[in-house]
């Protein structure tokens, strides 16, 4: 018996609100999750199992009408879907009343619900959410029959607030696969039967990495699970380390490389590390107009972190501010160090904290100096 297993399709969010690739992105969840669907019937799948999530929050009656049609197109594969916890099944929800086409089995009771495919002998356990948390347990025991069938558990869970599982526990349930949504980052650990695919595609900015589903060959005497990346985009973190010769300009070219390397379909979350030259603002000129390519849709930036610090030149600014606070600061820590009786023996760890104390007091002086 072969399955597809989908987890967190999340159809209807809207990732990366309020930038101008926003709904493109939107549209790649529908897309991606269409593509899957295809992939369905192109496997030749007996069995499409969606362990929550399907909606990112209550569907609206058209958007189940266009995910039906897409299941209606399977001339094989059997559906079976529960609602996890963004898209549980509220009192006013459409999924109460509405109706799936023949291929579709929505399991919607509170408790723990069966379906059983007789000409599979697959025997499928789960229950959907009916509110935002459930702090009971993803599975209690319960006996499994006919015992001559192949078990499956669809399940939505996995932390303190949302049906928590004690994962040896479940490996010893007796489930020939255990079908798990929830937790986005796909966990390749499939020797147990208890499989969760991750996400469909990424929905949040920490959601790195890949994502894709998982297509898995069940039979009661082994179960084997192919991981399959699928996802149209990758939330990628990317870090520059700049030197105090580095300029806003190269800086862009450095990044619009490493961008085209990576893919420019991707979105990334660009951090800079390190002491650049006190004359350069990179956040400043990011907004400018040489390096505004940076900001474009084409080039999906999501984040950009300028954490980097200011490379002095101590002996130009105490000549620079002989007359002042900052002049008399840096002279009093450098000529600290210049008297000892012998600098190098100076213990490393005090040499680290004077050198400390000199660049940040500097810096808080400069500051200040410039506010006012």
């Amino acid at each position: 018996m072969k399955l597809v297993h989908i987890a967190d399709p999340h159809l209807g969010a809207s990732p990366d609100s309020g930038h101008p690739w926003s709904d493109q992105r939107a549209d790649a969840l529908w897309q991606t999750f269409a593509r899957a669907v295809a992939r369905t019937e192109k496997e030749d799948a007996d069995l499409l199992l969606i362990a929550g999530d399907l909606f990112h929050r209550q569907p609206l009656l058209r958007e189940l009408k266009e995910v039906n049609a897409l299941f209606s197109r399977l001339t094989r594969a059997k559906v079976v879907i529960i609602a996890g916890n963004h898209d549980y099944i509220a009192n006013s929800s459409i999924y109460r009343q509405f109706s799936w086409c023949p291929q579709v089995t929505f399991l919607q009771d509170t408790q723990l619900q069966k379906i059983r495919f007789p000409r599979l002998h697959v025997t499928i356990y789960g229950r959907s959410y009916h509110s935002r948390e459930d702090r009971e347990p993803l599975y209690t025991p319960v006996p499994l029959e006919p015992e001559d069938d192949i078990h499956i558990l669809l399940a939505h869970g996995g932390d303190a607030s949302h049906r928590p599982y004690n994962r040896n526990q479940l490996a010893q349930a007796g489930f020939h696969y255990v079908a798990l949504g929830h937790i986005h980052k796909p966990d390749m650990d499939f020797s147990d039967g208890i499989v969760n695919p991750g996400s469909l595609e990424p929905i949040e900015p920490n959601d790195y990495g890949p994502h894709g589903f998982a297509i898995a060959e069940v039979t009661r005497e082994q179960t084997k699970v192919w991981w399959i990346p699928f996802a149209s985009a990758e939330y990628v973190p990317m870090e520059f380390r700049v030197q105090s010769s580095t300029t806003s300009m190269i800086l862009t070219e450095t990044i619009r490389k490493a961008i085209r390397q990576k893919g420019e379909h991707n979105i990334f979350k660009i951090r800079l590390t390190g002491r650049k030259d006190p004359d350069i603002q990179f956040g400043q000129a990011f907004s400018g107009a040489v390096p505004a390519a940076l900001l474009s849709p084409e080039l999906k930036i999501l984040e950009f972190q300028d954490l980097t610090e200011p490379d002095y030149d101590f002996a130009k600014l105490a000549r620079e501010h002989a007359d002042d606070l900052i002049g008399a600061y840096i002279k009093a820590l450098t000529s600290a160090e210049t008297n000892a009786s012998d600098p190098a023996a100076l213990p490393r760890q005090e040499q680290q904290i004077r050198d400390k104390a000199l660049y940040y007091g500097v810096k808080a002086l400069l500051d200040t100096t410039q506010k006012r």
